[in-house]
């Protein structure tokens, strides 16, 4: 079995987005807000001025993997080995704003934010009174999150991982 080492600080860089630029979005007022609730939310971003633009595919690729928040400073992570390590990775099979139709949400959130800033706060939930953990603990997390977004029991969460 395949051991793999899960270092201590993250391999993706982050991100610094001063120029970003959804800085340049305008948040409705009040008053237009109340006027447009009837509008679906669909047609209600159109109103905002360079919304399609902005979210384009071909706007957005340069700027991923897109970082999350994370709520305050996380715990100590100490590097260590376990049997599975998630890593985010370039998603190759989106190459414009329509490969993205139809795409399932979950996966879209794979291919768009890199979660690796979550590790310390998930080794916390999963950690192991008997050693280091066999698995990475953000692939356990994420795994979890699938399950429950697809409503699957653990046998069929254990037999989609092997396929």
């Amino acid at each position: 079995m395949n051991k793999l080492l899960i270092p201590a600080a993250s391999l993706v860089p982050s991100i610094s987005m001063p120029g970003c630029p959804f800085h340049q979005l305008q948040s409705p007022t009040r008053s237009e807000l109340a006027q447009t609730r009837s509008i679906p939310a669909a047609q209600r971003r159109l109103l905002i001025p360079n919304f399609v633009e902005l979210f384009r595919w071909e706007t957005i690729r340069p700027l991923l993997p897109l970082q999350l928040p994370t709520p305050g400073d996380p715990p100590a992570w100490q590097a260590r080995t376990c049997r599975s390590y998630y890593q985010w990775l370039p998603p190759d099979v989106i190459h414009s704003s329509a490969d993205l139709v139809g795409m399932d949400p979950f996966d879209l959130c794979l291919a768009l934010f890199d979660f690796s800033p979550w590790r310390p706060y998930f080794g916390v939930r999963f950690k192991s009174h008997f050693g280091s953990p066999g698995f990475d603990p953000l692939s356990l997390g994420l795994a979890m999150l699938l399950a429950r977004y697809r409503s699957w029991n653990w046998a069929t969460l254990a037999n989609e991982l092997r396929q």
